[in-house]
């Protein structure tokens, strides 16, 4: 992936090797064929991971490697799919045999980390291999010091659970028991693993069969020519939305806030290219590697930038290797995420997602700058994973092994043309879900306090970040539960705003001792939101804890909310209304940040108090201002230069989209001519930097406001110790 991208000359009319008809039948038919795979998989599996969060994912490949379709699941998982079939055939060569099944967990040879386990299967057609089908579930514990598998502890990889590279577990179509048995010794959970791999091994039966009987139909020559034509034709697509952006720079970063001991900051970070040859994705300013357990090998680092590619720019593209064609990726090894072996890496993906929430963040300043794309862009999405394990004896004396993958309870991005979507999860995850109340309290030894959305989580802006979800549970029929949590963004927020948009709610664990106090009637209080928790002692947790909690005990998680687009003063005040009557905004925050005065039960817009509160918060941005028409966002002309909605690229200028006020020359940062303020990371929301009281100790808000008509054309949440505006956006 590193060489050279040799420019498109001409984006050329996509014609099928067979015919058009033929194509979209058969490859309509392939990815029918893929996600039957994934529904066998799914009513196979016995664990929660895969039935209750979906996370997993499948894919068909052709003989060298190339993703032909694959899954709307783990899109982390798909990506290193053919980084996997590459080593096997690289690994194996001619070794391969028809009936095989291999089983590879190994990062270094393209895993995420050792608990997503990989099975690959070869499809012979008449002796010669003509594909792979591949499938990956994260599986409950292979091992390692840690319950769960994620060791938090460990230093370096032979510290962490076994990694295995292709093991054979299947031989002439029959299961090899001796492997499988060998592999299930390592795990706490055997019956879940042995469970999720056979559903993985009956999922490539059913895909291999469906394959021979396509083949079968309409032959190998029309069937290969159909998957190398759905290459192309993904590359031809690509080249075409490529050809409607302009040719820039544009940089971004993610800041880690704890490395699994201690609280330590680390910076990922992506300088994107846009060229005729098409995009290059450089992360060699990212910090080196360190010896804790959240480094990435380079397919971890593959897969954010695809995740990034995946969900912005190619939502009408057919997912396959074809898109990769026009994307280069330059990373240096020894790297936080090109990590150098034997580096501990069981928690990877803390690097993969700071990863791709970095690529992403490039990625829509980017499409900002296109009038063509600018719909498709979006602000950052949740910015971290939040999961914990849980082990212990459950409510039936039993022992039981769990993860809580709370990740997909929190806010989506906003875009430019309306809000984030409220607890849909990562961006990763088109097909995420959270377990169900009652299914985690039957399957676990815990009692759901309340579940619901988290009241100021989404980041503010014209367009409002989505909001996150808060989940409290305590302890019940057991004496104690063992958690290991992981999330990262606890001291900031990792969902960056876009065009003067704030940034979403950052990651929020906390503990309350002892805090279901007797109710006077013979059983105990259950509060409904934290603010009604009245005694016990509060602990907000580091972003990596473990912790035992006992009955009495509640322990309350959000992950992060989404990122904002636009100045928060130009939402419209019936909107901000209809946030806060549906709980996704306080009455105070609609007043402090939107600058809608909100009066009564019915809560009602205070039009003249409204227009006096917005008056007083863009002076207190610039001092007093002019009265100045704003144009709206998306009316506002844009050069085709990179830049953002908020500042436009005019005639050679940086101008104000509000006012048209002249901010500086192309050659120079346009946020060098606007009005500088800092602030606490807590002004964007209460609900970040919740342990700091909302003043991180290494970060803070620069907010850029055009000094003419005071509208906030940038927010950049930036470490204390950097000096100047960042310039973060540049045109060829």
């Amino acid at each position: 992936m590193n060489a050279p991208l040799k420019a498109v000359e001409t984006v050329k009319r996509f014609q099928p090797r067979t015919d058009p008809t033929t194509f979209e039948v058969l490859r309509h038919r392939l990815w029918q064929i893929n996600d039957e795979q994934g529904q066998t998989l799914l009513k196979m599996s016995g664990s929660a991971i895969a039935t209750e969060a979906n996370d997993f994912n499948i894919a068909i490949a052709d003989a060298q490697g190339n993703l032909i379709v694959v899954g709307p699941y783990i899109l982390i998982q798909m990506a290193p799919l053919t980084l996997l079939v590459q080593s096997v055939i690289r690994t194996l060569g001619d070794e391969v045999a028809e009936g095989d099944a291999y089983l590879c967990n190994d990062p270094w040879f393209g895993a995420v980390h050792q608990n997503d386990v990989c099975v690959l299967a070869p499809f012979f057609w008449k002796g010669k291999l003509i594909a792979w089908t591949a499938s990956v579930v994260h599986q409950m514990d292979v091992g390692g010091g840690a319950p769960g598998s994620w060791c938090s502890e460990a230093t370096e990889t032979f510290q962490e659970a076994p990694r295995y590279r292709f093991l054979k577990v299947m031989r002439d179509g029959k299961l090899q028991k001796e492997v499988v048995d060998t592999y299930l010794t390592n795990s706490r959970t055997p019956d879940l693993v042995e469970l999720d791999l056979r559903a993985q091994v009956g999922a490539a039966r059913v895909t291999l069969q469906r394959l021979g009987e396509l083949f079968q139909r309409y032959g190998e020559d029309v069937v290969t020519a159909t998957m190398n034509d759905l290459l192309d034709y993904s590359e031809r697509l690509m080249e075409a939305k490529l050809a409607t952006i302009p040719d820039g720079q544009w940089l971004s970063d993610c800041y880690l806030d704890h490395d699994g001991r201690k609280e330590s900051t680390h910076r990922y970070a992506v300088r994107l290219q846009k060229s005729a040859a098409g995009l290059t994705f450089d992360y060699t300013e990212t910090d080196p590697q360190i010896a804790a357990f959240i480094n990435c090998p380079y397919g971890g680092l593959f897969a954010a930038t695809y995740v990034a590619l995946l969900v912005y720019l190619c939502s009408d593209i057919p997912w396959n290797s074809g898109i990769m064609r026009r994307v280069r990726i330059v990373s240096k090894e020894g790297a936080l995420n090109h990590a150098r072996f034997p580096a501990a890496v069981s928690g990877s993906l803390e690097s993969i997602w700071n990863s791709w929430n970095a690529a992403c963040g490039a990625v829509g300043k980017m499409l900002v700058s296109s009038p063509q794309q600018v719909e498709n862009a979006m602000a950052v999405w949740q910015g971290s994973t939040l999961v914990f394990t849980m082990f212990g004896l459950d409510q039936r004396n039993e022992r039981y092994g769990g993860l809580m993958i709370n990740s997909g309870l929190g806010g989506g991005g906003a875009r430019t043309f309306g809000d984030g979507h409220d607890t849909c999860g990562p961006l990763v995850a088109p097909r995420y879900s959270a377990i169900n109340v009652e299914q985690a309290e039957q399957l676990y030894p815990l009692l759901y306090l309340y579940r619901k959305r988290a009241s100021d989580s989404g980041g503010p802006g014209a367009w409002r970040g989505g909001v996150a979800s808060e989940s409290a549970i305590t302890a019940y029929g057991t004496s104690e539960i063992q958690i290991r949590m992981t999330t990262s963004g606890t001291d900031h927020s990792h969902t960056t705003g876009l065009s003067g948009g704030y940034p979403g709610g950052g990651s929020v664990a906390r503990l309350a001792r002892g805090a279901m106090r007797p109710d006077g009637a013979g059983g105990v209080s259950l509060p409904a939101d934290w603010s009604e928790i009245a005694g016990g002692v509060i602990e907000p947790l580091a972003a990596k804890s473990n912790f035992r909690l006992v009955p009495g005990d509640i322990f309350s998680t959000i992950p992060h909310g989404g990122g904002g687009y636009g100045d928060p003063i130009e939402r419209d005040p019936e909107r901000v209304r209809r946030d806060v009557f549906d709980g996704c905004v306080s009455t105070a925050r609609a007043a402090e940040t939107y600058g809608v005065v909100l009066e009564g039960v019915e809560l009602a817009v205070n039009r003249e108090a409204t227009a006096s509160r917005r008056g007083a918060i863009r002076a207190g941005r610039t001092g007093p201002s002019r009265s100045v028409e704003h144009r709206h966002v998306a009316d506002t002309p844009r050069d085709a230069a990179p830049g953002s909605a908020g500042a436009a690229l005019i005639n050679g200028a940086w101008q104000c989209g509000g006012c048209g006020h002249r901010l500086a020359t192309r050659d120079r940062n346009a946020k060098e001519g606007c009005v500088t303020r800092r602030r606490p990371v807590g002004a964007a929301g209460p609900l970040i930097a919740v342990s700091t009281g909302g003043d991180s100790r290494q970060f803070h808000l620069v907010e850029y406001s055009c000094p003419e008509c005071a509208r906030l054309l940038f927010v950049d949440e930036r470490p204390k110790t950097e000096s100047g505006p960042w310039h973060d956006f540049r045109p060829d």
